[in-house]
């Protein structure tokens, strides 16, 4: 059973935020097709519920990026080291 835990861990062994949101990701495609199915009696559009969900992923990604390198240039031109 450990091996779950480790898949949401980096190589530093600290959970990683993109690991955890898309195993959340996955298992609420999983949970949300079979509530469709079995309360709506209809087709669950995995593309369409997937495509959305990378999409926010991708622009998190990028503010978290934006963010990172905003953080970087100014301790670069204040001379702060990395602690």
């Amino acid at each position: 059973m450990s091996a779950l835990p480790n898949m949401l861990k980096g190589i530093s062994g600290e959970p990683e935020l993109a690991r955890i949101l898309w195993a959340i990701g996955v298992l609420a495609l999983i949970v949300y097709q079979g509530l469709s199915i079995w309360l709506n009696k209809q087709n669950f559009s995995a593309i369409e519920f997937g495509g959305g969900f990378a999409s926010i992923l991708v622009a998190g990604g990028f503010g978290v990026a934006a963010k990172d390198k905003g953080v970087a240039k100014a301790k670069a031109t204040t001379g702060e080291a990395d602690a």
